[in-house]
């Protein structure tokens, strides 16, 4: 699924993730971290093994340089989106009578997601840095080309049939891609 990178870029939608202040989303604040459209404090250890953790609220990070930090960051980013996306491919599948042979998560530049004829489902680890409806959405969809390698009337037919509200997060995301694609922490 392509993100599209001419498309309009006019901020979130009201509802579609908000910071602790309950406006909408500020990728330019430094000290945090998105995760399904909420912002996490980053705290910085200064020392220790290079790891990021979710702990009370905010995401501890080891290691002693800004370099270590951001590595941390962006493998722990990897880890939430698989621990997100691979039972959701799971239970969908299940639900549409399809199998994904492997789930890969990467940080492709401008597609959310794409289906292998050989049935690798790929998804970008952004699709949690926004709301889970979406990500949700480019599951369904992926998953999809496991029966439709195309985007036939027929693809989506059954998209529709599958996720009736995925004109909705097609559009948010289309709105939203290019922020979610440029994103990268300010520590």
């Amino acid at each position: 699924m392509s993100a599209g990178a001419g498309s309009p870029l006019r901020g979130f939608h009201p509802g579609a993730g908000s910071d602790a202040a309950g406006g909408p989303i500020d990728f330019t604040r430094s000290g945090v971290v998105w995760l399904e459209g909420e912002a996490v404090l980053i705290e910085p250890t200064g020392t220790g093994k290079p790891l990021a953790r979710l702990r009370d609220g905010r995401l501890v990070v080891g290691g002693g340089g800004r370099a270590q930090v951001l590595a941390a960051i962006d493998r722990w980013y990897r880890r939430e989106a698989r621990q997100r996306i691979e039972p959701l491919v799971e239970v969908e599948g299940q639900r549409l009578g399809l199998e994904a042979g492997k789930v890969r998560i990467g940080n492709q530049r401008t597609r959310w997601g794409s289906c292998s004829t050989s049935g690798t489902v790929s998804f970008n680890w952004r699709l949690v840095l926004g709301r889970p409806e979406a990500l949700h959405y480019v599951v369904v969809h992926e998953l999809m080309h496991l029966r439709h390698h195309n985007h036939s009337r027929d693809f989506w037919n059954d998209l529709a049939a599958a996720f009736p509200g995925f004109r909705e997060e097609a559009r948010w995301l289309r709105v939203n891609e290019r922020r979610l694609l440029q994103w990268k922490p300010r520590i």
